[in-house]
C-alpha cells in the first residue's frame, strides 16, 4: 500500500513536470537596474515580448537584412526590406497591406540599389524618403510607388568633391528640410533644402577635452602646414549613426562608443547644440570586446526615449532627462534577444518594436505593469500633478525597491509640495547628492522662516542684554546689598546679634 502511494506521488510530480515544461521556455527575466556602486542588479521586467513577426510568415516572404523603417500618424510601419530591395508595409496592428518593389519617375521604372540603409516617412505629405545608399541619391516617393523627387549630390565648394554621395540615414522637418547623414562624412548631417540646395552641415559630435586631446592640439597649432597634411588627427569627432525628428521639433542623434567622444548620445537643437546632458550612455553593459554602438533611437510623445545597441543586443529606455529607466535585451536566439538590431520604432500603446537585420524579424514588446508605473509617475509628474505621482512611485517600489529613480522621483514631488525633510530622505535613498543639498537647503530656509518670530526674540533680548549688561550688574548689585541690609537689620530687631 504504502508503495503505491509512493508511485502515485511521483507520477503526479512526473505530470506536474511535464505540464510546466512549456513555462520554462517562457522569457526570463532579463531586466535590471543599477545600485549606488553602478551594480547591475535584478528588476522586473519594463517591457515582454507581445510577437514577433517573420517575413516568410506573410505574403511578401522572408525580409533580407532589413536596416530600417519608419511609421506615420495612423500607426502604419514601412520596412525598408534592403536585401530584397523592397518596402514592405504592415498596419498598426503589424499585419501585411502590401510592398513596393518598383517606382515611377518620369514615366520611367526606378528600382532600389540593394543594401539602401535608411527610410524616412514625412507623414502628413505621406512622402516617403529613401536613403538609397549605393545608388548615390535619396529616392521621394508616395505610398504608391509615384516617385516625387531624386535627391543627388549637391554641388557645393564645402562638399569634397572625390568624396561620393553615400546617403545612410536622414530625416525632414516640418519646413521640408533634409537632414542627411553619409558615409565618411563626421563633420554632422548635410542640410539640404527642398530645392536641393546645400546650406551647411547641421550638428557634430563634441570631442572630450582630455589631456591628449589638449598636447594633440598645441602640437598641431605650431606644425607648418606640410606638416598637418601629412599627420592626421586622432581626436577627429565621430560619425552619426542614425537621426529622429521628435514631435517637439528637436533631432536625436546616436554614435558609435569612442574614447574621445562627449557622448553617444544627443539632443540637437535648431543650432546643432547638444542640450542633452553629456554621458556614456550603455556603458555598463557593453561586452569588454564590443564597444557601444546605437543603431537607432526613437523618441514618443512624452519625450520617452529608446535607443538600440547593435553591437551588444541591448534596448535602453530613458526619461527626457536621460535618466535610465529599463534596460533589456542582449545577443542571442531567443525570442527578445537579438542577433543585430538595425531599427527601433514605438507607437501610441507605448509599445516597442525592433528590426533585427539577421533573424529577419520584427520582435514586437509591450509594456508591463511595472514599466507603465514608471511612465505613470513621471508623465503625472511633468503635468504638474505631484500628489499624484506619488502613489504610481511607491508602486513602482513595492515591485521593484532597488530601484533609485522612483525614489528621486519621490523626492521631487515632495520637494514641489514643500514637505522638504522627506524630500531629503527620498533623495539620500535614491543617492541623488545634488537634490539632496537643494532640499537641505530650502528646509534650513523653512526652519528660519517659520521660526522667525522666535529667534528674532531672542536675538533683540541678547541685544539688550549685551547694551544693558553694565546697569544691569550694577542694579544686581544694589538689590543683593539692599537685601543684605534688610536681613541684617531684621535680626537686630529680632535681638540677635549682628
Amino acid at each position: 500500500m504504502k508503495c503505491k502511494r509512493i508511485a502515485a506521488l511521483l507520477l503526479a510530480v512526473l505530470l506536474a513536470a511535464l505540464t510546466a515544461a512549456p513555462a520554462l521556455c517562457v522569457e526570463p527575466n532579463r531586466s535590471f537596474t543599477y545600485d549606488e556602486e553602478n551594480r547591475a542588479v535584478p528588476s522586473p521586467n519594463a517591457f515582454q515580448v507581445q510577437q514577433v513577426i517573420y517575413g516568410k510568415d506573410m505574403p511578401c516572404g522572408p525580409f533580407l537584412s532589413a536596416q530600417d523603417m519608419a511609421t506615420d500618424g495612423e500607426g502604419n510601419i514601412f520596412v525598408l526590406d534592403s536585401g530584397n530591395n523592397r518596402i514592405v508595409f504592415l498596419d498598426a496592428e503589424y499585419r501585411y497591406i502590401r510592398e513596393l518593389t518598383e517606382f515611377s519617375y518620369n514615366g520611367e521604372t526606378v528600382t532600389l540599389n540593394a543594401n539602401a540603409e535608411g527610410l524616412f516617412c514625412r507623414e502628413q505629405e505621406q512622402l516617403l524618403y529613401i536613403a538609397d545608399t549605393a545608388g548615390n541619391r535619396i529616392i521621394v516617393t508616395d505610398y504608391d510607388g509615384n516617385v516625387t523627387r531624386i535627391y543627388e549630390k549637391p554641388v557645393s565648394s564645402l562638399l569634397d568633391p572625390e568624396l561620393p554621395f553615400a546617403p545612410k540615414k536622414l530625416v525632414v522637418d516640418n519646413t521640408g528640410m533634409l537632414y542627411v547623414l553619409t558615409k565618411n562624412v563626421n563633420t554632422g548631417a548635410l542640410l539640404i533644402n527642398e530645392e536641393g540646395t546645400f546650406l551647411g552641415f547641421y550638428g557634430t559630435n563634441e570631442v572630450r577635452e582630455t589631456l591628449s586631446v589638449r598636447i594633440e592640439r598645441m602640437w598641431r597649432s605650431i606644425m607648418t602646414e606640410a606638416q598637418r597634411q601629412q599627420s592626421t588627427e586622432s581626436f577627429q569627432p565621430v560619425e552619426f549613426n542614425n537621426l529622429f525628428w521628435s514631435k517637439d521639433r528637436f533631432i536625436y542623434a546616436v554614435s558609435q562608443q569612442n574614447e574621445y567622444l562627449e557622448t553617444e548620445v544627443s539632443k540637437l537643437n535648431a543650432l546643432g547644440e547638444n542640450i542633452l546632458e553629456p554621458k556614456a550612455y550603455g556603458e555598463m553593459t557593453r561586452r569588454e570586446d564590443l564597444p557601444v554602438s546605437f543603431s537607432d533611437i526613437v523618441v514618443d510623445d512624452e519625450g520617452f526615449f529608446t535607443i538600440v545597441d547593435r553591437n551588444n543586443g541591448m534596448v535602453y529606455q530613458y526619461d527626457e532627462a536621460g535618466n535610465l529607466l529599463a534596460v533589456s535585451g542582449g545577443l542571442g536566439q531567443q525570442e527578445g534577444l537579438f542577433t543585430s538590431p538595425s531599427a527601433i520604432g514605438t507607437n501610441e500603446r507605448g509599445e516597442i518594436f525592433v528590426l533585427d537585420a539577421k533573424k529577419n524579424c520584427l520582435v514586437v514588446f509591450e509594456p508591463t505593469l511595472y514599466g507603465e508605473m514608471i511612465r505613470t509617475a513621471i508623465t503625472l509628474f511633468n503635468e504638474g500633478l505631484y500628489v499624484e505621482s506619488i502613489e504610481p512611485w511607491k508602486e513602482v517600489l513595492r515591485m521593484n525597491f532597488n530601484f533609485t529613480q522612483a525614489y528621486v522621483g519621490l523626492g521631487k514631488a515632495e520637494m514641489m509640495l514643500g514637505n522638504y525633510a522627506a524630500a531629503m530622505d527620498y533623495f539620500q535613498k535614491g543617492y541623488d547628492q545634488e537634490n539632496y543639498s537643494l532640499a537641505k537647503a530650502s528646509y534650513r530656509d523653512e526652519l528660519i522662516k517659520n521660526h522667525f518670530g522666535a529667534v528674532l526674540g531672542v536675538i533683540a533680548a541678547l541685544i539688550l542684554v549685551i547694551f544693558f549688561w553694565e546697569p544691569i550688574v550694577k542694579l544686581g548689585r544694589l538689590i543683593a546689598a539692599k537685601l543684605k541690609r534688610s536681613g541684617i537689620a531684621h535680626r537686630r530687631s529680632k535681638g540677635g546679634a549682628a
